[in-house]
């Protein structure tokens, strides 16, 4: 049978059940889906498809929006070859079961006729090129020479795959010095890569002892806004040698690899008294660089002198360097994409920021708290990026909301609140729009549901508990502080103890229990000592302007007490405090 689905943007998504087959298809807006649909409407594991001798057994995981066969929400039944069921609606999106084929089966392609013979079939795990195990000279007794060679260009070739997928310099510099110390006649060796016009060592080795520098302790989004993440450096530890700098500063300015067999004696080592100190004997040292530019210095030195056979080596080492040096050419273009987008977000942010000022700063606080929450959550640092983005847009569906609502420094109307509450699918809208990478495709609906509740009460789909992407719970809470404990056209701010207390009466209600927990973690470690400052400091500005200027009331604006406050729902930075009315009514 085929599944066919017609997504949001009106292109086709297909998923086979084969004779034989198990199943399920997984229908759903989660990435793990067999059938990945990216809409609001569409629940994280919407639904699962059976194989059945009539048809498909569909199969609703009890989706929030739920599944419509004729007009009518199903749980569970046999769909047949023809038959179509609505997502999310009765008129929601279609997904159709076609017969594939005869039996069942998928429709074979039709292929010209061919006289080539299969002779050999090769595997990739057993390609001498690809292998760390086999050899590229089989069937004959190899010289010594050819040994050398052959082991040498496998590793050439390993180690080629092992940069693929580094993911920063450090882890990049520690392969690299592995490998060639692995191989390689030496007893020390360093990685040294540039740093504001300097050469910076990140990764040492003195056979078998390796130490590894990681030059910023921050690991993840740098936050801004109030309370800055800024990278600090961690305290080198001290060098257990120094390489020699008079090799790794030609090496590094002129990019061309030298080696020495015998430095005492090297003429262009005569001014190095490290040479002796250090009794040194052979140096080797190769540029770590592309096409375009130098990145840093592979350094390698020993006691003993090298033989004439060795000199070989330095061509080895230079193509190993450059295998490195084109990665950090790829990890800097994947660090400008990283700060381009990062400086888009922000400036999207921005100029939400600049239609109030009173509200300036409250997206990237809140991006701040919530990448607090996720290193809580201890969420790998890609999720990170995501929650950090979706919490700087979260708010830019406010461009479509008049001025006049935003900035009322009183108790909005009915149709005023209405009108506000739209802002979370107009961001949903407009973020929709934009080609996010692979990584970054649920952000629209990520921050678009920071108004979404735990018991499904919230807008503007309704959703509840796991169906809200964990980045929409984690945002919720952010939102919610932030807004209470900063001033607003409509209310003081409220005392940290208070929204402290309100947050935990949301507890399973409004916020994911697992994500408050994580943000109370948060808090006590990292924020409640600011927090508290800020709050005197406020104190003490109050009291002076107090004491010089008699109290301003204004009949408009009324900051809520205990007694006044039942619950309070997540718009507090909408341009109300909406809450339950107390037993003072």
């Amino acid at each position: 049978m085929r599944v066919v689905v017609i997504d949001p943007e009106g292109r086709e998504r297909l998923a086979y059940l084969r004779e034989g087959d198990e199943g399920p298809i997984r229908v759903g807006r989660a990435p793990e889906n067999d059938l990945q649909i990216v809409s609001p409407y569409i629940s994280r594991r919407h639904a699962e498809i059976w194989p059945h001798e009539r048809g498909v057994l569909y199969e609703d995981l009890a989706s929030t929006s739920g599944s419509y066969l004729d007009g009518v929400r199903i749980d569970k039944t046999l769909v047949r070859a023809g038959e179509m069921v609505r997502l999310g609606s009765p008129d929601g999106l279609r997904l159709t079961v076609y017969a594939a084929g005869e039996e069942g089966r998928p429709a074979a392609p039709q292929r010209a006729s061919s006289r080539t013979e299969v002779l050999r079939v090769a595997d990739l795990e057993e390609s001498p090129y690809l292998s760390t195990t086999g050899q590229l000279f089989p069937g004959r007794r190899r010289s010594p020479a050819e040994r050398k060679n052959q082991q040498r260009l496998i590793a050439l070739i390993s180690l080629t795959t092992d940069l693929l997928d580094v993911r920063d310099a450090d882890d990049m510099s520690e392969k690299l010095l592995a490998r060639v110390m692995e191989l390689l006649p030496v007893d020390r060796g360093m990685v040294l890569l540039e740093r504001e016009g300097e050469l910076e060592p990140r990764v040492w080795n003195i056979r078998g002892k390796v130490e590894i520098v990681r030059s910023e302790v921050q690991i993840g989004p740098r936050t801004d806004g109030e309370e800055t993440l800024s990278p600090g450096r961690l305290e080198r530890p001290e060098l257990p040698f120094e390489p020699i700098s008079t090799v790794t500063d030609r090496v590094f300015d002129e990019g061309v690899g030298l080696l020495s067999l015998d430095a005492v004696s090297d003429e262009r080592l005569e001014g190095s008294k490290s040479v002796l100190l250090q009794s040194v004997r052979s140096i080797m040292a190769a540029p770590i660089a592309s096409a375009k530019q130098v990145y840093g210095v592979v350094y390698l030195d020993t006691h003993r002198t090298l033989r004439k056979d060795d000199e070989d080596t330095l061509d080895w080492l230079v193509a190993v360097a450059h295998q490195a040096g084109l990665v950090m050419e790829k990890l800097k273009l994947l660090e400008q994409q990283r700060t381009m987008t990062e400086s888009l977000m922000k400036g999207l942010a921005a100029s939400i920021d600049a239609r109030d000022g009173m509200t300036a700063g409250h997206s990237a606080r809140v991006a701040h708290y919530s990448v607090g929450i996720a290193r809580t959550l201890e969420l790998d640092v890609e999720q990170q990026y995501a929650i950090y983005y979706a919490a700087l847009l979260h708010d830019y569906g406010k461009i479509g909301i008049d001025d006049a609502v935003l900035k009322k420094p009183a108790r909005l109307t009915g149709a005023e609140f209405e009108h506000i509450r739209l802002h979370p699918k107009f961001t949903f809208d407009i973020l929709s729009k934009i080609a996010f990478p692979p990584w970054l495709s649920d952000l629209p609906m990520m921050a678009a549901s920071h108004h979404e509740r735990w018991d499904g009460k919230g807008y503007p789909w309704g959703l509840r508990d796991t169906d809200i992407p964990l980045a929409g719970r984690i945002i919720a809470i952010a939102d919610v502080f932030d807004s209470l404990t900063r001033e607003r056209h409509y209310r003081s701010p409220m005392p940290v103890d208070e929204v402290l207390r309100i947050l935990e009466q949301g507890r399973g209600e409004q916020f994911d229990p697992v994500a408050l927990d994580a943000f109370l973690d948060y808090y006590r470690q990292e924020l409640e000592e600011k927090e508290r400052r800020r709050e005197e400091l406020r104190k003490r500005r109050k009291e002076r302007t107090s004491g010089s200027q008699p109290p301003v009331s204004s009949p408009e604006v009324e900051v809520p007490t205990d007694e006044d406050i039942a619950s309070v729902d997540v718009d507090e930075d909408d341009g109300t405090l909406r809450v339950e009315p107390g037993h003072r009514g």
